[in-house]
């Protein structure tokens, strides 16, 4: 039980390592990207389980997880076509912020660690505040330099959609108007985001 738990402690500090590391390949800002996007996903389907008594919240918080599956299947996605062309393993032209990625570390962290005792308005704060760090905005980002326009606008309109779900369930669930105003400032900018670049 004890090599269990080292193993299981050696596993937690390569990852962390793994996704600090400066990263100045697409290879690299890909494979930190795809692992925090696992992890968000982890994260919103343990919620799910944690409020499975709720059918509405247990659905919603499935559904952020099942998009968090279409992120990474899009990132998985670019990478295999980079790859087959020759061109992932040079300097990327986004990288992410290492204060960004421990930031977005330890949300996931508590998420995981605190999931079965928060209190749906907690649970839903967390989910707010892994919305707003800068990795899906970096993720967009990486897609636009890589000329990956359709992937870059599908991403982006998923993003706007769950915010907006996630909006909706905090005005349902919480009595807390900076969370509401936070999540609704972070909808109008990605939408003013994606609406640029339609027009471009």
């Amino acid at each position: 039980m004890r090599d269990q738990g080292a193993g299981a402690a050696l596993r937690l500090r390569e990852r962390r390592v793994i996704i600090s590391l400066p990263m100045p390949t697409t290879r690299q800002v890909l494979e930190a990207a795809i692992a925090l996007e696992k992890r968000s996903m982890s994260v919103y389907a343990r919620f799910a389980k944690a409020f499975a008594a709720d059918q509405r919240m247990a659905d919603f918080w499935f559904g952020m997880a099942r998009d968090e599956a279409r992120h990474l299947g899009a990132l998985e996605l670019v990478r295999t076509l980079l790859d087959f062309e020759g061109i992932l393993d040079r300097v990327s032209p986004v990288t992410l912020d290492q204060r960004a990625v421990a930031r977005l570390s330890e949300i996931l962290e508590r998420g995981v660690r605190e999931a079965n005792d928060l209190t749906i308005e907690a649970a839903l704060k967390i989910a707010l505040e892994i919305e707003q760090t800068e990795l899906e905005d970096k993720v967009g980002d990486l897609l636009k330099a890589l000329k990956q326009h359709d992937e870059y606008e599908r991403f982006m309109r998923l993003l706007v959609h769950d915010l907006g779900e996630l909006s909706y369930m905090i005005e349902q669930y919480c009595h807390n108007p900076e969370m509401l105003k936070r999540c609704d400032e972070l909808i109008e900018r990605r939408a003013e985001t994606l609406r640029i670049s339609a027009a471009n």
